[in-house]
């Protein structure tokens, strides 16, 4: 809770533990690992909504969650920030 400032990394929504959900930035189904640079708290509908689409792919589809990752996601891989700030500015200019 403390890495994400107490937010969803994706809609920035305030969270409470009791709701919180964990996501894995780059799906298990995609070959994605249980380690602490790959999980972050989103609330349930964002969790929900990215399902398991790979980052760059949800970024892309969703840029304001991309730019709200980037904002509130502090314990991930630096790859993954890479990823997102790189989608997001090609989803920006299209």
């Amino acid at each position: 809770m403390r890495d994400c400032g107490r937010r969803c990394v994706y809609c920035a929504a305030a969270l409470d533990f009791d709701f919180a959900t964990l996501d894995h930035v780059h799906p298990l189904s995609h070959g994605g690992a249980h380690v602490p640079g790959n999980v972050v708290l989103a609330c349930a509908r964002c969790n929900r909504l990215k399902g398991n689409m790979l980052p760059t792919e949800f970024f892309a589809r969703y840029p304001w969650a991309g730019l709200n990752f980037i904002a509130h996601a502090r314990a991930v891989h630096r790859a993954l920030k890479r990823c997102a700030r790189r989608a997001v500015s090609l989803a920006y200019a299209a």
